[in-house]
């Protein structure tokens, strides 16, 4: 695993994983992984329109054996799925992430460093260094409790803003989006 970095940090924080914390993070993901409310207006507008221009191509045309009627049932296929997206209300399908970031990182001490290399966190009771450079900080996300840093589809690291020393939110907000060369997505 990662070794414990001997860069100067430019930002620490040094906290508890409380429930607040927690729950904020539950709040983010589950917004994260919904469909707006606008998406799913497009999506629906578009999957009906498709719908409607393509089923009655085929009824009228009738299905031939040939690469036309191949791709009108796609694209009738692809309408119908953003119909069901359209009206499954954008909600996430549950997944065993929130239960795993509750079960190991409750009441678990971290200390947090950003330096010129990259981000570092070190769970208690943990042997190995959790680091990244910035290059691999897939997205940015920012509540008004929290900073998200995505590291791969399901691991973040997770940083409690009234946690961070080294420097202000604000100037944490901009080296990151600097380095990671990435914009905060609000949530």
């Amino acid at each position: 695993m990662a070794e414990h970095s001997k860069n100067k940090a430019l930002f620490q924080a040094s906290f508890v994983y409380d429930r607040e914390t927690l729950d904020d993070f539950e709040r983010m993901y589950l917004d994260k992984k919904t469909i707006s409310v606008p998406a799913r207006i497009v999506l629906a507008v578009i999957g009906v329109a498709g719908a409607v221009y393509f089923g009655l191509s085929l009824y009228r045309e009738g299905i031939r054996f040939g690469w036309e009627s191949v791709a009108q049932v796609g694209y009738l296929l692809i309408c119908s799925v953003m119909i069901v997206l359209a009206v499954s209300r954008g909600k996430a399908r549950p997944d065993d992430t929130l239960d795993k970031y509750r079960k190991y990182y409750t009441d678990r001490r971290c200390t947090f460093q950003v330096d010129e290399e990259g981000v570092e966190m070190h769970l208690e009771k943990q042997k190995n260094y959790a680091r990244s450079k910035f290059r691999e900080i897939y997205g940015l996300y920012e509540t008004e409790r929290c900073f998200y840093f995505v590291i791969k589809g399901k691991a973040y690291y997770i940083l409690p803003k009234g946690a961070v020393r080294g420097g202000t939110v604000e100037e944490l907000r901009r080296y990151m989006e600097r380095k990671c060369q990435k914009k905060f997505q609000s949530q």
